[in-house]
């Protein structure tokens, strides 16, 4: 290797028991001849404080040593394209021998330049946490770290903050020994039926005793090619199905097992764990008819104790386990193939992590005083896997009209794009968009990420402005997509329902979400369009019902900020849209016009209480002025005018409400809601935090109640609601169907009891009230009749009486 005028040695006693390998040093780390002294080291030299870490106690050096030439001159790391040059090469024998001089008894591996030179690995975001054993020098312990550089600008992920202390702390812990010290485990692999029956016996009995059962699948071919079981931390069994010669056990032997693995995972009585576990619980009711009952969720507990981090296996593998990172070994496996031992191997390890994290992440629930929270949030696997299967059924016949009519519509639409554009334009070509407003326009380009985009904010934007092309090329987007997401026959299944997949932890705050199941129909169902609702029907014989709390975030907002003027209007079922319109027009809330066009904001076809709803929607969350217009397609100066109006009417937003939820994120970075939730917010303190944190309170009290007071209190009281079908949890409602051969009282009796679940008052510091609830009535989710709870009958008789007049009405309208 030539002279090298920027090297930089390392520091530290030749006798630390830990040891910092970076990638290469930086213009200050030059300057100063010293390793980890620039603003990636001061942030290093933080969290190694936070970590209870000295630095006088440490070595520092790095992989490449000095900053002659950029770091691909000595070694790239780019997946398959991964090599080291000659130069990097002896920067590699350099560090193998002042490390086995040192002797260090860890050695932590800074970003991935380090973790490759030590371990051979890529990717140090999913390696980082583990306990290695480095192949430079063989016997060496390393603990991959993320690279400070990422916290600090221009990266700015101060996520990785935490994550940064926390390994720096298992290092702490590790560098008391030399020796590479994993929790030994047993994987039962291959076994015979005997064994796979004998050990089936042992958890049944276990699991009476106490124990909690980790169990997890996987699937191949669209069926469960091994489930594993495991009662403990230490050891696990992957009861085989397939292998490569076809079928593992014979079929009598198969059904055997089946009949056995049923009697566990039915068990009330014996609690069960896995990631992600109603996955398992759907394919296991679809495929096989088993109602796995009483299971803990290792996927919900994450996503309750750290919401702002990853709650796959993997993350949860790093944070609670001393298990080296091993999901990629499952993902080859799926991609390319293998042995089946590895697959059998991957699928035992899945259940050993959940009996490993579990414990721990219960114990760090109960320091948060979040239990409660876990139990409401797992207890809906239940009643979601029975929607899942269920499923909802469409109006497969009008869809697939509309998905016809849908095509219809884009033809004449490209026609009319084409003839304004004086050229065949393509909606969908961000290239030829951006080459039409951009360059043949000469329209200064509008920007995300620092690139130009065409994206649907420009759109609005360039639509704004005047251009036709724009709007019609929003039209088509819209008409795309509803006919992908929601027209599209081939989301329904053969038998003319819709059954999507749901993910109890779906959002940041206690929502639930709905996505494309595994079979490979249903799709979203929580965010339809009203539009398009009307193809989503009752079955024959039922009627729909839905409850809506009623303006629920909006009050949340107006107890907690103590804002005077909504309390009352919400005490005195007053319109609190009109209300906040009439303040923003200087009008009183009857004179506010609910007449579309009667406003000359924005486009000029919305009425003046659209802008005070969407004001009381947006503004309660700090949204700001250039945000406002943007979403609502107006002038700027007018979306000034609309918040500065809307805060001067109501200060308590600001003073009281936004200044709650800073003053408590002060203290203990965490807030609170109404239903108990504790949820600790890890981001980088700024406005970006604040403005994500004001709807913590009124979004998560709203799933948290819908879910516990709704959901779950219509499925686990089937004695109260025995013919009652979940259908639906959409936001801040519930949607179900009950039989019409059921009497009408009955109907009524049910529906005050739900009624009055959802109504149990919510207290705010000394103050109690309630968030009332308004009935959808039909025979479809779009078409329906509406009973407000300021018109709700008095009595059981009374509502059955509303409830038939509202059938008759509907049935002749129809």
């Amino acid at each position: 290797m030539a002279k090298r005028h920027s090297y930089v040695p390392a520091s530290g006693p030749r006798d630390a028991k830990i040891a910092l390998v970076g990638e290469q040093p930086g213009r200050i780390e030059v300057q100063r001849r010293k390793p980890f002294v620039g603003p990636a080291g001061n942030e290093l030299a933080s969290c190694m404080e936070a970590a209870q870490l000295l630095r006088l106690e440490c070595y520092f050096t790095n992989v490449i040593k000095d900053l002659d030439k950029p770091i691909l001159h000595y070694v790239s790391i780019k997946g398959k394209n991964t090599f080291v040059t000659p130069d990097g090469q002896l920067y590699l024998d350099e560090l193998k021998t002042e490390l086995q001089s040192v002797k260090p008894n860890v050695v932590i591996a800074i970003g991935n330049v380090a973790l490759f030179a030590l371990c051979s690995r890529t990717g140090v975001t999913k390696w980082r946490g583990s306990i290695l054993e480095s192949t430079l020098i063989p016997g060496l312990k390393v603990i991959p770290c993320i690279h400070p550089a990422t916290i600090i600008p221009p990266k700015m992920v101060y996520l990785n903050k935490h994550l940064l202390i926390h390994d720096l702390v298992l290092a702490r812990k590790q560098s008391e020994f030399p020796e590479i010290k994993l929790t030994e485990r047993f994987y039962h692999i291959a076994p015979t039926f005997y064994e796979c029956l004998n050990w089936l016996d042992d958890m049944i009995y276990q699991g009476l005793a106490g124990a909690t059962i980790a169990f997890d699948i996987e699937i191949h071919n669209m069926q469960v090619s091994c489930i594993s079981f495991s009662a403990n931390p230490t050891t696990c069994m992957s009861v085989p199905f397939v292998n490569s010669a076809g079928d593992y056990f014979t079929l009598e032997q198969e059904a055997e097992l089946w009949i056995k693995i049923a009697l566990l995972l039915e068990n009330t009585q014996i609690c069960k764990v896995g990631q992600n576990v109603i996955f398992d619980n759907s394919f296991l009711l679809r495929r096989y008819g088993i109602k796995t009952k009483n299971v803990d969720d290792t996927m919900v507990a994450q996503q309750i104790i750290a919401p702002d981090y990853p709650k796959g296996l993997d993350f949860i593998t790093s944070m609670w386990s001393d298990l080296p990172y091993y999901k990629d070994e499952g993902k080859q496996w799926f991609k390319v193939g293998g042995k089946w031992e590895t697959l059998w191997e991957y699928n035992a390890r899945d259940s050993i992590v959940c009996s490993i994290a579990l414990p721990k992440q219960l114990h760090e629930l109960a320091t948060m005083d979040n239990l409660d929270t876990y139990e409401r949030q797992s207890s809906l696997i239940e009643p979601l896997t029975f929607m899942m299967e269920f499923g909802i059924k469409a109006n497969v016949t009008a869809m697939t009209a509309a998905f016809n009519n849908a095509d219809n519509d884009l033809v004449k639409l490209q026609k009319e794009l084409n003839d304004v554009a004086g050229q065949a334009l393509n909606p969908n070509s961000p290239k030829q968009l951006k080459e039409y407003f951009y360059n043949l326009k000469r329209i200064k380009p509008y920007s995300k990420g620092g690139k130009p985009t065409v994206n649907d904010d420009a759109l609005k934007r360039l639509a704004r402005r005047g251009f036709v092309e724009a709007s019609i090329i929003q039209k088509m987007r819209s008409i795309n997509k509803q006919r992908a997401n929601y027209l599209n026959p081939s989301h329904v299944d053969s038998d003319g329902r819709i059954r999507c997949s749901y993910n109890p932890v779906g959002t940041r705050y206690s929502r639930i979400s709905s996505s494309k199941n595994i079979f490979g129909t249903g799709m979203n169902l929580q965010n339809w369009p009203h539009s398009m609702l009307k193809y989503l029907v009752a079955d024959q014989g039922y009627v729909y019902y839905s409850f809506d709390l009623s303006q629920f975030e909006n009050r949340i907002v107006a107890y907690v900020g103590n804002v005077s003027q909504m309390i009352d209007a919400f005490e005195n079922d007053l319109d609190v849209h009109s209300l906040t319109a009439g303040l923003i027009f200087d009008k009183q809330p009857s004179e506010v016009s609910r007449e579309d066009g009667s406003s000359s904001l924005g486009d000029g076809q919305h009425s003046e209480r659209f802008w005070g709803k969407k004001a009381n929607h947006g503004l309660n969350y700090g949204l700001g002025y250039k945000t406002f217009a943007l979403y609502y397609e107006m002038l700027e100066n007018d979306a000034k005018y609309i918040i500065n109006k809307y805060h001067a009417a109501y200060p308590g937003i600001r003073g009281t409400f936004h200044a709650h939820v800073r003053r408590q994120l002060s203290k203990d970075r965490t807030l609170t809601n109404l239903m108990g939730r504790t949820t600790r917010f890890m981001g980088r303190w700024d406005d970006a935090l604040f403005k994500e944190a004001y709807a913590c309170i009124p979004q998560g009290t709203c799933g948290d109640l819908i879910n516990e007071r709704g959901v779950e209190y219509i499925y686990y009281n089937q004695h109260l609601f025995p013919q009652a079908q979940l259908l639906t949890q959409v936001h801040d409602s519930v949607g179900f169907q009950l039989p019409l051969n059921l009497p009408w009282l009955d109907h009524a009796r049910q529906l005050n009891l739900i009624k009055r679940s959802l109504e149990t008052p919510l207290k705010w510091r000394v103050r109690e009230f309630v968030v009332p609830v308004d009935l959808s009535i039909g025979w479809n989710m779009g078409h329906v009749e509406e009973l407000a709870h300021k018109n709700w009958p008095t009595s059981d008789a009374l509502l059955a009486e509303e409830l038939k007049n509202i059938y008759v009405q509907k049935l002749n309208k129809e």
